[in-house]
């Protein structure tokens, strides 16, 4: 038994509660120990991309020590999580927000909820509020996800009061959602700016992931005044792809920016795209019940190592007709960003 009683006493409580000084959002991750002693369970979405960056992690946690396991893929892995199936997760920071935002308590005084849209590809479907938002602890309307830019919604996510949870920092890549279209498309239609789109939206069509179709089309009709001459339903596979564009099956396809087709066949993105979307900067969530410093310490070193070349490059990996198992692309990475020591 801990005495809570003396100054040893205070000196045992304090040891047992660590706080990473890396953290530099301002916001402290205290953990009850040291050293992880049980194992962990990582759960990412089905795509091959979230399933890399789950391997990634695994090993990283694993090169420290650490007992950690990938779970069976979920379609929503912040769920998994919070409902304490898994003790981790990196998701996007939107889709973050929205779902920590509606725990008990999350908001203190001069916090507010941020409602959020299904990403482009459709990876994350509920778990993203697609066609809701959350409200404030006031009860006030949520803010729309296109109002915050990628530095706010940090902010507010960070801010949020969180019990046996913790946000830990984002790392430096994103999979935002976007609008892209072809050097032809673009310079034919004199098409570089969402502003520009309205007029021209009738004569365009655009490709968009099922799962996001009503709501960003809802969205293309209220911010841009964008009404396309049609909306041609793309699978989750075809949107995480660019071949609905390059092969002018549409004229626009929304996508993510993590995508290498994008890169890799000279496409355009429309600036502007991002008023569309909620910010999707790579953000852990893990539990903090039995998670040491350890186990943060190594999820934040891989955090800041990954910037969006690098997540363009696992993309570029696991995808195309050579691609790599997602186990063996995150190995590849992790040896090439010299992140690990020893091989498992």
């Amino acid at each position: 038994m801990i005495r809570t009683t003396g100054p040893l006493g205070l000196l045992g409580i304090g040891a047992l509660l660590l706080s990473l000084a890396a953290c530099t959002s301002g916001t402290e991750v205290t953990t009850s120990q040291a050293a992880t002693t049980r194992e962990l369970v990582l759960v990412q979405g089905p795509d091959a991309t979230s399933q890399a960056l789950g391997h990634a992690y695994r090993d990283m946690l694993a090169d420290a020590g650490i007992n950690a396991r990938l779970a069976d893929p979920a379609t929503d892995p912040v769920e998994e999580v919070l409902a304490g199936r898994a003790d981790f997760t990196a998701a996007g920071s939107g889709l973050l927000l929205t779902a920590l935002g509606k725990l008990p308590g999350a908001h203190g005084p001069d916090a507010s909820a941020s409602g959020t849209s299904s990403d482009a590809t459709g990876q994350s479907s509920a778990s993203e509020g697609a066609g809701s938002g959350t409200e404030s602890k006031s009860g006030e309307a949520a803010v729309d996800p296109g109002d915050l830019d990628a530095a706010q919604t940090k902010r507010e996510l960070h801010a949020l009061a969180l019990g046996g949870f913790a946000v830990l920092e984002s790392a430096d890549a994103e999979r935002t959602g976007t609008l892209v279209l072809t050097a032809a498309t673009s310079a034919g239609d004199q098409l570089v700016n969402t502003s520009e789109l309205a007029p021209l939206c009738p004569q365009l069509e655009f490709g968009i992931a099922g799962s996001a179709k009503a709501e960003l089309t809802a969205q293309l009709a209220a911010k841009l005044a964008c009404h396309p001459e049609a909306v041609i339903e793309l699978s989750d596979a075809q949107a995480r792809g660019v071949l609905p564009v390059i092969s002018d099956e549409v004229q626009i396809q929304a996508t993510t920016l993590e995508n290498a087709g994008i890169q890799d066949n000279a496409l355009v993105v429309l600036q502007g795209a991002e008023k569309l979307f909620a910010p999707a900067s790579i953000t852990p969530l893990i539990t903090t019940d039995g998670v040491g410093q350890d186990a943060v310490k190594a999820i934040n070193k891989l955090s800041f190592a990954l910037k969006q070349e690098d997540l363009l490059n696992l993309n570029r990996m696991v995808t195309g007709r050579d691609a790599l198992e997602p186990g063996m692309a995150a190995a590849d990475w992790l040896t090439d960003k010299a992140l690990v020591t020893g091989q498992r």
